[in-house]
């Protein structure tokens, strides 16, 4: 029936939260067949999965906290909070799966994302550790995104499907909106501009950090001066911090200079 307090509608109507909708696949793999879900993810992204064996899914999976512990506290611990939104566990491979419903990926997020692949790997002595990206179908891949996962991406929309049409799943795929407020940014911006907003603002005597990863003189950043890219890109942007607020941000003179403006 709905909350008055919530306009007549159930809270699985209002939540944006891409955890909300992740629990709900969760619990749709395993109500099925986990192993069956392996193989759709194998055949869908053309991972060639080992499949033979036992498999498992685990959800909100605090991977290197959790085998920090059972492995007795006796190695550095990377990282105690990092969490994967999904992970299929198998004998000689993982996946990770990182989700966005409402937002995007960010290039910090995305370069942490490909840390975890080596870490991982370190950890388990595992050849194969592979990274999957789970997101809106209206959703168009940035560059450091499409870098980041490849060709590794299946849809909110897709598993929908796959289960039955799930009502929940469409959900997590209509929610998405390239809006400031809905947008995942780095921890360190205040907001996004596009490059040619950039000069015209430098134009203005506007002082900033501008964020890229890698930095100013990052291969990211020299191939958008090469191509002409700067111009349209939506740069990360911090406009409240007295020094850059991380290695991958450089001041709006810097940016003007190399793109010529």
């Amino acid at each position: 029936m709905g909350f008055t307090y919530l306009q007549g509608k159930r809270w699985a109507e209002v939540t944006r939260d891409e955890r909300f909708f992740c629990q709900r696949l969760y619990q749709l793999v395993n109500a099925d067949s986990v192993e069956a879900f392996a193989v759709y993810v194998s055949r869908q992204l053309q991972l060639d999965l080992p499949l033979d064996g036992e498999w498992e899914i685990g959800f909100e999976v605090c991977f290197y906290r959790d085998l920090w512990q059972l492995r007795g506290k006796n190695d550095v611990l990377y990282s105690p909070k990092r969490t994967f939104d999904l992970c299929l566990f198998g004998e000689s491979v993982i996946v990770i799966i990182e989700a966005k419903a409402a937002g995007a990926f960010d290039e910090n997020q995305n370069e942490t994302f490909k840390r975890d692949i080596d870490e991982v790997r370190r950890l388990t002595g595992l050849e194969r550790v592979e990274l999957v990206g789970l997101c809106s179908s209206q959703y168009i891949l940035d560059q450091s995104a499409e870098e980041t996962f490849g060709t590794s991406v299946v849809t909110w929309k897709q598993l929908a499907r796959r289960y039955a049409d799930d009502e929940i799943l469409h959900r997590a795929d209509t929610v998405f909106e390239h809006r400031e407020a809905f947008s995942s940014y780095s921890r360190n911006a205040d907001t996004t501009i596009i490059g040619k907003d950039l000069v015209e603002a430098h134009q203005n005597g506007t002082r900033l950090w501008v964020g890229r990863g890698g930095g100013v003189d990052g291969s990211r950043f020299r191939d958008d001066v090469r191509t002409g890219r700067w111009r349209t890109f939506a740069y990360s942007v911090n406009i409240t911090a007295s020094s850059p607020p991380s290695r991958n941000y450089f001041s709006l003179e810097e940016f003007v200079r190399a793109v010529g403006g």
